[in-house]
């Protein structure tokens, strides 16, 4: 046990010393603030046919653990999904590695110290939320209970259960990565459905609510809507005083799916957790017969062609330098996929096309253009860019038109189709919606130096976007006549010349 605890003490020291952690918790802060908006707000995030509590201990506890339970799964994943990640890129796994601890207490120890990490973010919030509820001054009592309550019931287990289910993705290799980030963002899609359809926990507590607003106000009519609302200015928010309510055993039993979820997971942990071997830590493999034959024929053949076309310009070839960097290291599979994904393009309805296999194609390149921004730093070629000849403009826009070129291959098929029909406006808005991905990719690696930041906030914007059809996030055109009257395809043009200019202009001062 001793060890054990001198394991958590050592890795949330190294882990809460990191400016990231600082950052985090002032963000969360911020978004208590934002969870809970001024009475004279123009959106709200809990109403209830109508109606919100005021706020008092009661409404804001019981509040802040239903918010949590929905949107902060996709924030701490992110945040923890590193213990593992942070010994290997300090090579400190060596050290521990070549220590007699065995891979329970090691896990066990970066399972509690992630566990430790989330509980600090979760009681910055409480603190928050006592400082809101005195500053709006709807209810001045303050009861700690009621406050802390729904966070213990609600909260803590969800946060045991992420901080398993990092862990697992860590130690199983394919999903360690950039790979790993995607899958689990479509995992906290499906999971918020199933939270609020659940017959236990919030989902009964939204159902409990329903039916008490339905009885004090009868005559009242509306629905329950949970997350960012836009109030109607000639519809006024009603309040009423909410006084609570007490933990029940039923409470507790919704636990029991999320603990069980966490012991899963650690097993799995433990399972696949290789300990920093020495086999692991090689990634050299040898190569299938058709990867050989491809990357040794077929790609050579590619290179060859290329550099007969590039070989007198230099922004030519620093392109054709930058597609083979950012394509470097993908298995042939990926390049079957994306060439499937072309040939169902051609022949797939027009809606499909807009609203599934287009986006998909597109996701299929996430993990690629995530790279943007810091390729040299992967190559490790920073210091031989730093004092190249070339312009860091030419540089930059070299890397954005070879990430640019990967999305345009990706959506070939499409060109082809609305070229053939005449459907310019729809090209047009293709090539709007390619120039804002890439200078989205290439903004969030430059800026944060890691591909997570892209690969968490892409998916979103994606499934908000063409998924959903969401008017102002749809960047791909799904609403076509729509987006252009309330002028969405102008916001994202200007946006990406936003962020591509301020992208050259950080590489310039580097």
């Amino acid at each position: 046990m001793n060890q054990v605890w001198q394991c958590i003490v050592a890795d949330f020291k190294q882990r809460t010393r990191q400016q990231s952690f600082v950052v985090t918790l002032l963000a969360m802060s911020v978004l208590t603030l934002l969870f809970f908006p001024s009475p004279d707000a123009h959106y709200q995030t809990l109403v209830i046919n109508g109606y919100r509590g005021i706020y008092n201990s009661a409404w804001l506890g019981i509040c802040l653990a239903m918010l949590n339970v929905l949107f902060l799964p996709l924030i701490c994943f992110y945040l923890v999904k590193n213990a593992l990640e942070l010994d290997r890129k300090s090579m400190t796994c060596e050290l521990i590695a070549a220590t007699p601890i065995n891979k329970l207490t090691f896990l066990l120890a970066k399972w509690c110290t992630s566990v430790f990490i989330l509980v600090s973010i979760v009681l910055v919030m409480l603190l928050s939320s006592i400082g809101i509820q005195l500053y709006y001054g709807e209810s001045y009592q303050i009861d700690l209970w009621a406050l802390a309550w729904p966070q213990f019931v609600f909260v803590l287990p969800m946060l045991l259960a992420i901080a398993a289910i990092a862990i697992m993705f860590e130690s199983i290799k394919w999903l360690r990565g950039g790979l790993g980030n995607v899958v689990y963002f479509f995992l906290w899609i499906g999971s918020i459905v199933q939270t609020i359809e659940s017959v236990s926990g919030i989902g009964a507590l939204v159902d409990h609510l329903d039916a008490e607003v339905a009885e004090r106000f009868p005559l009242q009519q509306g629905n329950t809507n949970i997350g960012i609302n836009i109030s109607d200015e000639t519809r006024e928010i009603n309040t009423f005083v909410w006084q609570g309510i007490e933990p029940t055993i039923m409470h507790l039993w919704g636990a029991l799916p999320l603990l069980l979820i966490c012991l899963g997971c650690l097993v799995l942990a433990f399972i696949f957790f290789d300990r920093f071997s020495a086999h692991s830590l090689s990634e050299n493999k040898p190569d299938l017969w058709m990867n050989f034959t491809l990357k040794t024929k077929v790609v050579s053949l590619l290179d060859s062609f290329f550099v007969t076309l590039t070989q007198h310009f230099a922004f030519t070839r620093l392109l054709r330098l930058e597609l083979k960097l950012i394509l470097k290291g993908h298995s042939v599979y990926w390049f079957i996929g994306l060439l499937v994904l072309n040939g169902i393009q051609l022949f797939i309805s027009q809606d499909l096309l807009l609203s599934i296999f287009l986006p998909i194609s597109w996701l299929w390149c996430v993990l690629v253009i995530s790279q943007l921004g810091q390729l040299e730093k992967q190559s490790n070629t920073v210091e031989l860019m730093t004092y190249s000849k070339q312009s860091p403009i030419l540089q930059s826009l070299a890397s954005y038109s070879a990430a640019w070129m990967l999305l345009g291959l990706a959506s070939m098929g499409s060109v082809l189709r609305f070229t053939g029909g005449a459907e310019w406006l729809l090209l047009v808005q293709l090539i709007i919606a390619i120039s804002f991905t890439v200078s989205l990719a290439y903004f969030c690696g430059t800026f944060t130096g890691t591909k997570r930041m892209f690969e968490v906030l892409y998916p979103a914007i994606w499934y908000m976007g063409p998924i959903q059809a969401a008017l102002y996030v749809d960047f791909f055109g799904v609403n076509s006549q729509a987006s252009w009257q309330a002028g969405v395809p102008y916001l994202f043009f200007a946006t990406a010349i936003g962020l591509l200019m301020l992208t050259v202009s950080a590489k310039r001062t580097r």
